[in-house]
């Protein structure tokens, strides 16, 4: 199975932390992404900050238009959410009977060390990092599939659904949950039971029963210790 954890360019680098950025609101809709202070920030030229903001052209998370430069994009309208969702669950689900059907262990072996950085990231209260982490979870499935070739499309319906999570409306200190989640995620996956992981899997997509009784359990966990 190909790996799933290459090293990143600095564009790549830039392309998913704003990525992350866009997708926990932390940019207003309609404001303006200027090169010149985003290779300030990042301390690169403007070049790799011109191809990234390209690329979030390309996935409909800015937009672009003649004299005016780029701009953040408002969010899609529920009905385009809607529309998308069913096509997400179908791709990574049968990606995940895929790795079911050939080996699941290189899948189980990239989400584990990937729980590492994804649990600093929730305990930082680093949002965009925390969406960043949770692309690479689901990302994984794609490329362990040999699936690697719809990632641009998967990525382009990742940027049209987000807004059916439910990070941005966590309270800080509770951010460690989500980890909590692709942990209950990954033991699902380990049991062995094809049908139950793609049931976890769907309803962790669509931020269902899965989640929410990971969330209940993991509040009564934190009521008992204070």
């Amino acid at each position: 199975m190909p790996a799933t954890t290459p090293v990143r360019s600095v564009r790549d680098q830039i392309i998913n932390r704003l990525r992350g950025e866009l997708l926990s609101g932390q940019h207003t809709p309609g404001s303006p992404m200027r090169e010149e202070s985003l290779a300030e920030r990042f301390g690169v030229s403007r070049m790799p900050i011109r191809n990234a903001l390209q690329q979030l052209v390309h996935e409909g998370l800015l937009v672009a238009k003649r004299n005016c430069g780029v701009t953040v994009a408002p969010p899609p309208p529920g009905t385009v959410r809607g529309l998308l969702m069913p096509i997400r669950v179908q791709v990574e689900t049968f990606a995940l009977r895929a790795c079911y059907a050939g080996s699941l262990e290189p899948l189980l072996r990239e989400w584990q060390s990937l729980l590492g950085v994804f649990r600093l990231a929730c305990e930082d209260g680093d949002r965009p990092a925390i969406f960043e982490r949770d692309m690479d979870f689901h990302r994984a499935l794609l490329v362990q599939a040999d699936l690697a070739n719809l990632l641009p499309i998967w990525t382009q319906i990742i940027n049209k659904t987000t807004a059916f999570y439910e990070h941005d409306k966590l309270a800080d200190e509770d951010l460690p949950v989500v980890h909590e989640v692709h942990v209950a995620l990954l033991d699902t996956f380990r049991a062995g039971d094809v049908e139950a992981a793609v049931t976890a899997l769907t309803q962790h997509i669509l931020n269902g029963e899965f989640n929410r009784e990971v969330h209940r359990r993991w509040h009564q966990a934190k009521s008992r210790r204070r």
